[in-house]
């Protein structure tokens, strides 16, 4: 079942902050949240994130502050790692050794 993070505008912004982006970036992220009806997808928030240099270590942190548990911050990762590669939610349903 999906679950629905909730935290304060002012909690994201001095979190960014702790995690050492600049002003500039924590201004972008909050007018993201801003034109998207202040909902982000989980996933794109990590990956956006990680692309500002945050380490996984720290994003772990800040889920788990928020009362998510591991196993569904581990499948945030996969589900970002496989967004990245380009498949999407799309399943493996196979591997293969070349």
């Amino acid at each position: 079942m999906a679950k629905t993070m909730f935290f304060a505008k002012e909690e994201i912004r001095k979190r960014m902050r702790m995690f050492g982006l600049d002003e500039m970036r924590v201004a972008e992220i909050t007018a993201i949240f801003d034109r998207n009806n202040r909902h982000m997808d989980v996933v794109s928030f990590v990956i956006m994130l990680e692309r500002y240099g945050v380490q996984r270590v720290d994003i772990s942190s800040f889920h788990h502050d928020l009362g998510v548990d591991e196993s569904t911050t581990i499948d945030i990762f996969s589900k970002a790692d496989f967004t990245r590669l380009g498949a999407g939610s799309r399943e493996i349903t196979q591997v293969v050794l070349a």
